[in-house]
């Protein structure tokens, strides 16, 4: 049980490690991000400290010695910034170190150019100017910048050359070089400390050299050339134990450094870009070998340029593979949304159309619902009426039975007249409740009608016969039958009636469909 409660604890504390690391390389990329987008202020403030040299040097009351500080200044600035300009100033400082006959500034002078040679990929130029330096004739002063320029030469040739033998004895002699550099410098200084972590790590002693190192790291400047050299140490450490996500940190870090610092002679960013291609992150890998490549152009630094050209076909490769993937997929999917966009519109047309329909629905049917009232309502009215008149008629059977007038009763009963004053009233109550319900019917039916076949009313009437038939038959009553039984007609009156008016019509076909639409709702 204990045995598995440790075994659970050590993996979430693995986990709760790699994710921490993760987190950190995130965090260290985005910053280097944010580092490039400002790349351009970082190299006004160099050429700032650059112009302020200049103008220094233009000063008439400068004496030789001043000039020849000023040039070897500005030598040592472009230096890693850009080479062409930095052998430019060296060789007016060599003229000035001759004019002055002072071996030492010609020394100084001499391992500056083999350095600046080396650095822009001279190196069979750099490796006469550093030849022709005799050792015995360089004051303690220059030891560590003779030493070092050395090492430096032979570090690039063992980079650049193919065969392993000569790479074997280059490194060797960087070896040399460095351990002389040792025996020269102060061990209290940080030169001395990168070194030192150098030797260490060629020796393979990666813990040594990684608390040199980090030590360094928390005593020189995040935006020097120093933090740089030593993050990108650093980085390499990392890599050969296996700490991939430190070794992306400390690579972003150095390449910071080297931005801050405008110099354009790095190798961290390329570094960068190889291990964040072969991770898979095409976009960042190509944005970072390109501005390293934009860097090794500016300054001159073949070796760079070299080395980026070997990478930069196989990343630019994958990247326009990977976007010509994107761009198909947003072929498609443009594709899709077209094509559901369409489905949309037409879902859209539709359901619009069924809320018209809907929406006309509801008026013929508030319609209707107002035409049921209004005839509710008369039929009502029609039946009080009614019911008035049977009662009046039962006071007046009742008042000529109890009068004994049988004979005057029988004869009211006999008379058509009676009946004839009901049909009447009962046609008027039926016009008046038709046209308040269809007040334009007369007009429209008329329209429908040829021009000389057209009802002319007469005063006072509301509609006539025929045009009561069609009324009703408007209301929705299309049988003959239950309109002669309505109107009291027989059925052939009815027949005859309609086909009179349909002779009438313009289309006689469709005359009756039109009669149906007169004050629809459209």
């Amino acid at each position: 049980m204990k045995i598995k409660i440790s075994l659970f604890v050590f993996s979430l504390f693995f986990a709760l490690s790699a994710n921490a690391q993760h987190q950190q390389e995130r965090l260290a990329l985005d910053e280097l991000d944010k580092t490039l987008a400002n790349q351009q202020s970082y190299m006004t403030q160099k050429e700032q400290q650059l112009d302020s040299l200049k103008d220094a040097l233009n000063n008439k009351r400068l004496d030789l010695s001043q000039k020849f500080d000023l040039n070897f200044s500005l030598g040592e600035s472009y230096k890693l910034f850009i080479t062409d300009s930095a052998l430019k100033y060296l060789d007016k400082s060599l003229l000035l170190a001759d004019t002055l006959k002072n071996k030492d500034y010609q020394v100084r002078i001499r391992i500056a150019q083999a350095e600046v040679l080396a650095i822009s990929g001279m190196y069979k130029e750099a490796s006469a100017y550093f030849s022709e330096i005799n050792r015995n004739n360089v004051v303690p002063e220059l030891l560590p910048a003779y030493y070092n320029c050395g090492r430096q030469i032979y570090s690039y040739l063992t980079t650049f050359v193919q065969n392993q033998n000569y790479a074997h004895q280059y490194a060797l002699l960087e070896m040399q070089y460095r351990d002389s550099l040792l025996s020269v410098l102060p061990s209290y200084t940080t030169a001395y400390k990168l070194y030192e972590a150098e030797t260490l790590f060629n020796q393979a002693d990666y813990s040594k050299s990684k608390i040199v190192l980090q030590e360094l790291l928390q005593n020189v400047a995040s935006n020097s050339n120093l933090y740089a050299r030593t993050a990108f140490t650093l980085a390499l450490i990392y890599q050969r134990e296996g700490e991939m996500d430190k070794y992306a940190t400390y690579l972003a870090y150095s390449a910071m450094a080297d931005v801050k610092a405008s110099v354009k002679e790095n190798a961290a960013l390329q570094y960068l870009a190889l291990y964040l291609y072969e991770k898979g992150d095409l976009k960042r890998a190509y944005r970072y070998i390109k501005y390293s490549l934009d860097d090794a152009i500016f300054c001159n630094a073949r070796l760079r340029t070299l080395e980026i050209s070997a990478i930069l076909p196989v990343i630019d490769a994958s990247y326009q593979q990977r976007l010509n993937s994107q761009h198909r997929q947003l072929v498609i999917f443009l594709f899709v949304v077209s094509i559901l966009a369409i489905f949309l519109f037409a879902s859209l047309f539709w359901i619009y159309s069924q809320m018209k329909k809907l929406s006309l629905a509801r008026r013929k049917l508030k319609q209707a619902n107002h035409i049921k009232e209004e005839y509710i309502g008369h039929f009502l009215s029609l039946c009080s009426l009614y019911i008035e008149k049977l009662d009046s008629f039962r006071h007046t059977v009742n008042r000529k039975i109890m009068a004994g007038q049988t004979e005057e009763l029988l004869r009211m009963t006999k008379s058509s007249s009676f009946a004839g004053i009901g049909q009447k009233d009962f046609y008027a109550n039926f016009d008046n409740a038709f046209l308040q319900l269809y007040p334009d019917f007369v007009e429209q039916f008329n329209q429908l009608l040829q021009p000389d076949e057209r009802f002319i009313l007469k005063t006072g009437e509301l509609l006539n016969t025929e045009m009561r038939i069609y009324a009703i038959i408007r209301l929705g009553i299309d049988d003959s039958a239950k309109i002669a039984n309505f109107l009291h007609y027989s059925i052939n009156t009815i027949y005859t009636y309609r086909n009179k008016v349909k002779n009438k019509a313009i289309d006689r076909e469709n005359f009756e469909l039109e009669v149906m639409k007169i004050g629809a709702i459209e």
